[in-house]
């Protein structure tokens, strides 16, 4: 996301342009210095509801990004049941009717640090001044 480092740090921001906000399907869970991001469904009261994270859409401008950002996020290729997160192409929340590649953590996050908003930015904010 725009403003956290992670894009200057990891030199993609130059292969990527920003296009808009978006909301995701699913949940995100305080991982610590870093979000993961599961599919699932709300589960107080049962409704079976899809939850909605908060994110960042942007348009591939250099093709080496999915590289460099798979061997960040920690893909094997090949290795599903290995790699820390999977890319997956999904239809997102907002904007309306767009696909995207999505990264996913692959494992099983404690439920009790799941962030209810979805927002990762302003749980950050929390995080640091409580």
């Amino acid at each position: 996301m725009q403003g956290l480092g992670g894009m200057s740090e990891l030199g993609v921001g130059d292969g990527l342009l920003y296009v808009s906000p978006a909301v995701i399907p699913g949940e995100l869970f305080d991982l610590g210095s870093y979000p993961g991001l599961r599919h699932g469904s709300i589960q107080s009261g049962g409704s079976g509801e899809v939850g909605q994270v908060i994110g960042e859409l942007y348009s591939i401008v250099d093709g080496g990004v999915l590289a460099r950002l798979d061997e960040f996020e920690a893909v094997v290729e090949n290795q599903p049941m290995e790699s820390l997160y999977l890319r997956e192409q999904i239809r997102l929340v907002a904007p309306n009717n767009v696909e995207a590649w999505v990264y996913f953590y692959n494992r099983v996050p404690n439920r009790r640090l799941r962030i209810p908003s979805g927002n990762w930015r302003a749980h950050r904010g929390e995080r640091s001044d409580g």
